[in-house]
């Protein structure tokens, strides 16, 4: 089936990072929107360094590119820094083409994502 359903994970690392890990297509979906969300309001709740892990993504289309778009938007909005980790060849294609990797951090695995974000300045914007 190519079809499958966008699965998310979340945790916490410590009290301003938050991990995401993704399994599935990152589509326009119900799931895919629900994610985009969920990122917002951990922005909005203080999270200041999110990644995105992308490893078990197998597919993307414009929409879920949209929703990336989006998370980054609002993470920087809020002075937040977003990395995505682990992006597949196809997916990596697809952000490539949409010129997203180069404006949004990434790296080959979680822990190289949160070091970028770990030297990122990052600067809550005033009111």
């Amino acid at each position: 089936m190519w079809r499958k359903k966008l699965e998310v994970c979340g945790e916490a690392r410590d009290r301003e990072t938050w991990i995401y890990t993704l399994s599935g297509n990152l589509f326009g979906s119900a799931e895919g929107y629900a994610f985009q969300e969920e990122t917002r309001e951990r922005i909005r709740s203080g999270i200041k360094k999110m990644v995105v892990d992308l490893a078990a993504v197998d597919r993307i289309d414009s929409s879920g590119v949209g929703i990336l778009v989006a998370t980054m938007w609002s993470a920087s909005q809020a002075g937040a820094g977003l990395a995505l980790a682990s992006v597949t060849p196809k997916v990596e294609r697809v952000l490539s083409i949409a010129m997203l990797l180069e404006h949004i951090e990434h790296a080959d695995s979680v822990d190289a994502a949160l070091a970028k974000l770990d030297e990122m300045k990052l600067d809550v914007p005033a009111p």
